[in-house]
């Protein structure tokens, strides 16, 4: 999956979109243009942690705010009241994992998610070629 397909910039407001989710776990992805910010967030119920792949976001609590560059994450425990703003001049991205998660539902991707995965069946696969570097070859039991 190439998270680039789910990034959604809507003039003017933030935007989350819903990347994966099971019973115990979501990602999303907020994507901010600059000057803008997220309504506050209230999960009663989820833990969330969230991670900058782009830009420099603001996250802003009753404690206070803490800057985060991108690679930089935090880790914003249930109930915590809680929102992101983009005040500098580039986009901001935003990967989000909380859980449980929300009983929002998944959105569809912007592009199609096929064009990230490069298949060539005529090649064993990386999960095959390192059992073959560390087993030197040998078949398995399947073959």
């Amino acid at each position: 999956m190439d998270l680039r397909d789910y990034v959604r910039f809507v003039h003017g407001e933030a935007t989350r979109v819903r990347v994966l989710a099971t019973d115990r776990l979501a990602l999303d992805l907020w994507c901010l243009e600059p000057q803008t910010a997220t309504s506050p967030l209230h999960l009663p119920q989820q833990d969330v942690t969230y991670t900058v792949l782009g830009g420099r976001s603001w996250f802003v609590t009753d404690d206070g705010e803490v800057g985060l560059d991108p690679l930089g994450a935090m880790l914003v425990p249930a109930g915590v009241v809680h929102g992101i703003a983009n005040r500098a001049a580039d986009p901001l991205i935003v990967v989000a994992a909380s859980a449980p998660p929300s009983a929002d539902p998944e959105q569809e991707p912007v592009e199609r998610t096929d064009a990230a995965v490069r298949r060539d069946d005529s090649s064993p696969g990386l999960l095959r070629r390192s059992l073959d570097r560390l087993f030197g070859g040998r078949p398995s039991a399947a073959d």
